[in-house]
């Protein structure tokens, strides 16, 4: 497989989409950093919401670069070449998923580095202490190997490249659309300080059970997806809100086996002709 990857790589630093992908990781990192230095200026602010909203940009970027990037590999017959060259299919998917991983890392750190190379000058450095920020980083960049996983499994079964472009850019935004929604729904309170008139007004009062609050079997439910969903670790992530830091890795890597897992099945019954 070393020779797949040395490939793989070669073609990464030759690529425009990538350099261009990164350049906009690098630049919106700077620019977000930026703009929380002219926000202080009115009141004081933490750096730590520029540096860490990196998990939501990069698992957009990499949706749009895992098909754009290795999609072109089953139009051109790159993928039946390497077969026809021996290659085990394991080792073309694991290499093109593990090349995905690396892009996508690089995407996070060029965010990292020119929010922290313009934020840390102007604004001061993060609050969050160390041992909490190395557990966001490590989970997040967890996160997006399960996203990697994801992607790499459509690509990799899907021989046309605009449909698994359309396929990885939606796929992400409804992820994301699902995590707002399961999170909105687990941080509805039990009860509310008033109800609702037929109007659509508030009238405020004494404590009245909320409907829209999860209880019981529902609510290990939709913890559960909340908690499996890597778009949900992206937010919680990005929000430092994460209460399971030690643990939440896990579970992206629990997907990121599963994906892998079913996509080289898959790939192995694919016909390449």
């Amino acid at each position: 497989m070393r020779r797949l990857l040395a490939a793989n790589f070669f073609r990464l630093r030759k690529s425009g989409l990538f350099w261009g992908l990164l350049a906009f990781c690098a630049g919106f990192g700077a620019l977000i950093a930026f703009n929380y230095y002219e926000m202080s200026r009115m009141e004081p602010i933490a750096l730590d919401g520029a540096f860490f909203a990196y998990p939501l940009t990069a698992s957009i970027l990499t949706a749009a670069f895992v098909p754009l990037f290795f999609g072109t590999e089953h139009s051109d017959g790159a993928i039946r070449s390497k077969a026809a060259a021996g290659h085990a299919r394991a080792s073309i998917y694991a290499a093109n998923l593990l090349t995905g991983m690396a892009a996508s890392l690089l995407f996070c750190g060029a965010h990292m580095g020119a929010s922290a190379a313009v934020g840390i000058p102007l604004v001061g450095p993060l609050e969050l202490d160390a041992g909490t920020a190395f557990l966001i980083s490590l989970g997040s960049l967890a996160a997006m190997a399960a996203f990697c996983a994801l992607f790499t499994l459509v690509v990799m079964n899907c021989g046309r490249k605009s449909l698994s472009a359309v396929v990885c850019i939606l796929g992400v935004f409804l992820l994301l659309l699902a995590a707002v929604y399961l999170r909105s729904r687990l941080l509805a309170p039990e009860y509310l300080n008033g109800s609702w008139s037929a109007k659509g007004e508030f009238i405020p009062g004494g404590p009245v059970p909320n409907p829209q609050y999860l209880g019981g079997a529902r609510r290990t439910v939709f913890e559960a997806l909340y908690a499996l969903l890597p778009s949900s670790q992206a937010i919680e992530y990005a929000s430092r809100e994460a209460q399971n830091l030690r643990w939440m890795p896990l579970y992206s890597l629990a997907v990121a086996a599963l994906s892998t897992g079913a996509g080289i099945a898959l790939f192995r019954k694919k016909d390449l002709k």
